[in-house]
């Protein structure tokens, strides 16, 4: 230490210029002197990290001669330029607090949209959405326009989701759709399934269930009943309008039309290649 001051605090108006071999002999011994007194503690490091800092800021009234004066200008510039990796002062680790709000937000959203009124909603939705597509299929069977919206899947696809959506709402509220011992009572062939069917369509989480359930699948077989007639030619407004209305009944009218044209009524539609021998 009584060295480092005699070259580098001396006299505070006074300022010389290093070789480049002392100076490097100077900053092999201040490593050896501070180095050599490190212990691995916190205190330990903070403190040498502060000699550090005094010892640059005296350094920097000095000019050093040559790159090698340079690369060590800039090795202690970086490490005093960004203390913060040292800071380890009390201060430093406090945490800060986490703001939960947007947590908070999103919660309330998500209870929202799974709600009472959301189920609602989507009852209406399973009420409605079908019945264009069912208008399709009756008055322009036939039409480019039915054939590309008809064809595929994605309509079915659609109300399907919103039915799935009642299921995952209702799972949420205290009652599910129905409590869970009347679905038992629905299936127990001792007692009465009726009356416990009757008495699960009070709950109003079942009845959108069901009824969105009942729409999709009636769509789902008008859409069967009109491919079928697209297929072998067969007149199908007045079974798919019958399968709207009140659903199996539509399919036996769809059945009968086709014994009356001379079609086959029970066609499987398994292919062809599912029986032949390999």
């Amino acid at each position: 230490r009584e060295l480092t001051s005699f070259w580098f605090l001396g006299k505070a108006n006074n300022s010389f210029v290093l070789d480049d071999i002392s100076m490097k002999a100077i900053f092999l011994l201040f490593h050896a002197l501070i180095f050599s007194r490190v212990k691995f503690s916190t205190h330990a490091f903070v403190a040498n990290h502060q000699r550090l800092t005094r010892f640059y800021s005296t350094r920097a009234r000095y000019s050093l001669p040559n790159s090698t004066g340079k690369r060590i200008n800039d090795y202690y510039a970086k490490r005093v330029e960004s203390p913060k990796r040292y800071d380890l002062s009390e201060s430093s680790l406090k945490l800060s607090p986490v703001d939960l709000s947007p947590l908070s937000s999103s919660s309330e959203t998500i209870s929202a949209l799974l709600s009472n009124e959301s189920i609602k909603g989507a009852f209406s939705v399973a009420t409605f959405l079908p019945q264009p597509f069912w208008a399709l299929l009756i008055l322009i069977p036939n039409s480019g326009v039915t054939k590309k919206i008809m064809g595929g899947y994605e309509v079915l696809f659609a109300l399907s989701l919103v039915h799935f959506f009642i299921v995952a709402a209702s799972v949420g509220q205290p009652e599910g759709t129905a409590p869970l011992e009347q679905f038992n009572l629905v299936f127990d062939p001792t007692g009465d399934p009726q009356g416990s069917m009757m008495s699960m369509m009070t709950y109003s989480n079942f009845v959108s269930e069901e009824w969105s359930h009942v729409l999709t699948w009636d769509l789902f077989v008008g859409r069967w009943i009109w491919l079928d007639g697209l297929r072998r030619g067969i007149f199908t407004p007045h079974s798919v309008l019958l399968c709207n209305l009140i659903g199996p009944p539509g399919l036996l009218l769809h059945f009968a039309t086709c014994a009356v044209t001379g079609k086959d009524v029970f066609v499987n539609d398994t292919p062809v290649e599912e029986f032949t021998d390999e």
